[in-house]
């Protein structure tokens, strides 16, 4: 795995070429990649200190999340 200063350094590269309207959902995409990675919400909290971008798609990747474990809890 990447250590976490290359995974933010990669996204400070690539943002510069992402819209503005696409950043939020580029930057869930990363959050998911770490999600995927094993990295934990304390990890990826770190991670993106500071980059409001990544905090707001943090916030809307775990609370999808959240949400759609509720759901599966009424089948």
């Amino acid at each position: 795995m990447l250590e976490t200063e290359s995974l933010y350094e990669l996204w400070e590269t690539l943002k510069g070429y992402i819209p503005g309207k696409d950043r939020i959902e580029a930057g869930e995409m990363f959050i998911r990649q770490c999600d995927d990675l094993g990295m934990s919400t304390e990890e990826i909290e770190e991670l993106i200190d500071g980059d409001e971008v990544l905090q707001v798609a943090m916030d809307r990747y775990f609370s999808d999340e959240v949400v759609d474990e509720d759901y599966d809890d009424w089948d």
